[in-house]
């Protein structure tokens, strides 16, 4: 099996941009697979505010890339834990996997901003997607929407080769969002690969959260109270801290392998 680790970055590499980049890589060279980076490829420029991150499906549709067998495609800010040799790779068999924000659902339903990310913009996306694409989108135990993080994504060449064929049109699944009225957040890759996933047909699967397990802040405070989706069996962090773009590698590490308590509010001062 030919299998490739691949990240990109639009725009000035930052400390904390570096720091993700060579972490990853070290991952991919631990558990013996290819790994590129690419620097400013630029491949979507004309999408909006959020064409940057359409550069995740460029490998659906350069065959260039069709040389491998798997690609996992991972943000800029998510770290291996330290030392990880656990291969993600390893047992995959469906055309897509992908990590769910488990704690998302409620955070959106307690918000009330109307221009935000909330779970009544959440419907009215839900609905547009049925609507125009004919597919109910998935919710969980309560009933409300779940929520797929787009910064991890497992590609199969089979699933490659679908999403080429079925992808949805970026432009006109943006300009469905638009007419819809709702906030530029829908427009942007994220919500865009949660439909996708049914819209084209894949097989495609829920990843264990473990492989991406966030940490952000949530709420104000001094120091500022932090959501922390970490588990004893975490094996990525994504990092999605304010400002740890800035951070540098050792920063970053400390973040990605300790506790909370450790670090918050003693992290470098940004700006």
């Amino acid at each position: 099996m030919k299998n490739l680790i691949y990240q990109y970055w639009d725009g000035k590499l930052l400390p904390g941009h570096k720091a993700g980049r060579t972490a990853m890589q070290s991952y991919a060279d631990r558990i013996g697979v290819e790994y590129l980076f690419e620097d400013n490829p630029r491949w979507q420029t004309a999408l909006g505010q959020y064409s940057p991150h359409y550069g995740s499906f460029k490998f659906v549709y350069d065959g260039s890339f069709d040389i491998y067998d798997n690609i996992l495609y991972a943000d800029i800010d998510i770290f291996p834990v330290d030392g990880l040799t656990e291969n993600i790779f390893d047992g995959f068999t469906a055309e897509l996997g992908i990590c769910t924000e488990p704690m998302q659902p409620k955070f959106r339903s307690s918000s009330i901003t109307p221009g935000g990310i909330t779970s009544r913009n959440d419907e009215v996306w839900a609905k547009m997607i049925r609507d125009v694409y004919g597919k109910d989108m998935p919710r969980d135990s309560d009933g409300l929407l779940k929520v797929y993080n787009s910064g991890l994504v497992l590609w199969s060449r089979l699933g490659i080769m679908k999403g080429r064929k079925n992808l949805p049109v970026f432009k006109g699944y943006i300009q469905h969002c638009r007419e819809s009225g709702l906030p530029s957040f829908y427009t942007a890759d994220q919500n865009y690969i949660h439909a996708a996933k049914d819209i084209a047909g894949f097989d495609w699967i829920e990843l264990d959260n473990n492989w991406n397990s966030y940490i952000h802040y949530h709420g104000e405070g001094d120091p500022r109270p932090v959501n922390d989706s970490r588990t004893e069996n975490t094996k990525f962090v994504h990092v999605q801290l304010r400002a740890a773009d800035h951070f540098d590698k050792e920063t970053l590490h400390t973040i990605v392998n300790n506790p909370v308590e450790v670090w918050n509010g003693k992290l470098p001062k940004i700006g």
